[in-house]
């Protein structure tokens, strides 16, 4: 399956054009602020790592809508898209992690909501290109969807989805974690036209706890013709693929 590019005129139909389901076949895997029109109007990050992100065991950081972004498909709708991102991390050597919730931030395009108001989850291991390594834990869980105070242009909002999960530990070594909210609903008529794309962290502004490894995201869409596909394969260079915006709650020991 031939990779979707991105093509301005289709993305700008796409955002303009809510109602004809032949026109979502053009739905790109990743967008940028050239796509949504490069006003140079944003809203800025806080000063301190995200309220939700307590206790924060990693904040890969804050999304910035100023810098050269670029935000990737990430959710379920009712128009036959899907698509994961899988956001790395690393419990550092000595260190177990009890995770007690995950969470994505991502930009909701003609959506505030998620319906139902579950996701899926995971934390795998050895995720490689082609190839989706080991599922460690995972399932569907409750979610928080909240704005987090941060959009493009005062029209295109960005969403924290959380989940809260039974706690599991995790010894030293590198992970990846995937939270995919999703409008799933046939009988909620906003799922028909509901996108959400994880945005990334170019500068990664109130980073909490051990760094994000670089350029090392994974986005797992068939539909895109995505299989288990490194972000930065997708047509963006670092440092607009470089890392994404997630993290992870719970308690750390030694």
């Amino acid at each position: 399956m031939v990779k979707k590019t991105l093509c301005l005129v289709a993305v700008v139909a796409l955002f303009l054009t809510l109602s004809a389901v032949a026109q979502r076949t053009a739905a790109p895997s990743a967008i940028n602020r050239n796509a949504l029109g490069d006003l140079h109007v944003r809203s800025g990050n806080p000063d301190a790592p995200p309220a939700n992100c307590s206790p924060c065991l990693f904040y890969a950081g804050d999304w910035d809508p100023a810098s050269s972004w670029v935000a990737f498909f990430n959710g379920t709708d009712t128009g036959g898209l899907d698509g994961t991102v899988y956001v790395p991390f690393t419990v550092p050597a000595g260190q177990t992690f009890n995770v007690n919730g995950l969470f994505t931030n991502n930009l909701a395009l003609n959506i505030n909501k998620v319906d139902p108001k579950t996701s899926p989850w995971e934390v795998r291991q050895g995720i490689a290109e082609g190839t989706g390594g080991t599922q460690v834990a995972g399932g569907s869980a409750n979610t928080k969807f909240a704005p987090t105070g941060r959009n493009y242009q005062n029209t295109y909002f960005e969403y924290y989805a959380q989940v809260k999960v039974p706690i599991f530990q995790l010894a030293a070594g590198s992970y990846w974690m995937a939270v995919t909210p999703q409008c799933t609903n046939a009988n909620d008529s906003a799922c028909s036209t509901a996108y959400y794309y994880i945005t990334d962290t170019i500068s990664r502004t109130n980073h909490v706890g051990p760094a994000e490894p670089k350029n090392m995201s994974f986005h797992n869409a068939p539909v895109f013709g995505l299989n288990w596909t490194n972000v930065c394969n997708e047509g963006y260079a670092p440092p607009a693929c470089s890392f994404m915006s997630a993290g992870l709650t719970g308690k750390r020991t030694h």
